[in-house]
This record gives structure tokens, sequence and C-alpha cells, in this order.
């Protein structure tokens, strides 16, 4: 599994190089709206596809470490992180699975990022993504 986010149409790319054992799963929420009728009791209206979210938690090291997928420090990927979100760039998410195989490609924003230092040295980090939809004007 590769998991690699792109700034810009990939001006700038950063693969994180510690995978997380697992990722939770991408929230898909569906703006669904239940109302109550007089004579039919509770009724569901579908709505419209919500925003998919996710959070991701890792490490960025700070040291080589023979199985990181990506040689850079982790000083590196915060400053990453937090030069896109100062522009207010949206990032793209791409999380690939056995061979290159696509399992999610989304434009995204990253709602939180929590990092911070543990006794080895190495960065441990949250990150709160949310997709982003470009605006279709016709």
């Amino acid at each position: 599994m590769d998991i690699t986010f792109s700034a810009n149409n990939f001006e700038e790319v950063r693969r994180l190089p510690i995978i997380p054992s697992s990722i939770d799963g991408v929230a898909t929420p569906w703006g669904n709206e239940e109302f109550e009728t007089i004579g039919q009791g509770t009724l569901n209206l579908i709505g419209l596809k919500g925003l998919r979210t996710m959070t991701i938690d890792s490490f960025f090291p700070m040291r080589e470490y023979s199985f990181a997928k990506d040689k850079r420090m982790g000083n590196e990927y915060v400053d990453f992180f937090n030069k896109w979100r100062a522009k207010r760039v949206p990032l793209r998410l791409i999380i690939t699975i056995n061979d290159s195989k696509e399992w999610l490609n989304m434009a995204c924003t990253i709602e939180n990022f929590t990092y911070g230092l543990d006794r080895s040295g190495d960065i441990p980090y949250s990150l709160e993504i949310k997709e982003f939809r470009f605006v279709k004007v016709k």
C-alpha cells in the first residue's frame, strides 16, 4: 500500500513514509432527511451525497528506517502540510494497493493536522481529511 499527497497538480508530492497498520475507513455520509407525516408516519427523503472523510494516524520519522517508503525527514512532511494549508490549496490523496491498483483518489482538504514529538524523536501525527469538490460553473 502507498499513500501519496499531491499539491497543485503534482507541483509537490509527498509519499507517506510509514503506512498505518490499518485505515479505519472512509466515511461516506448521505444527506437524507427524515420528516413526520400525518398519515404515513416517518418518511426518509433521499438527499445528495455528502463529503467523504477519513483520518490517517502514523508517524514521520526523524531518522532513517529500513521500512520507510520515503527517506525524507519528518519535518519536511510537517512543512508540506502546513505550507499548502496556509495557501488554501486542496491536496489530492491517492491510495494504491496491490500492484499499484488505485483504491482511493480524491481531492481533499486537511481539516485538522495534529503532530508532536515522541521519546525517540519521531513525529507522531493525525491527519483528518475531508473531500473537496471543485465548483463547476456552467
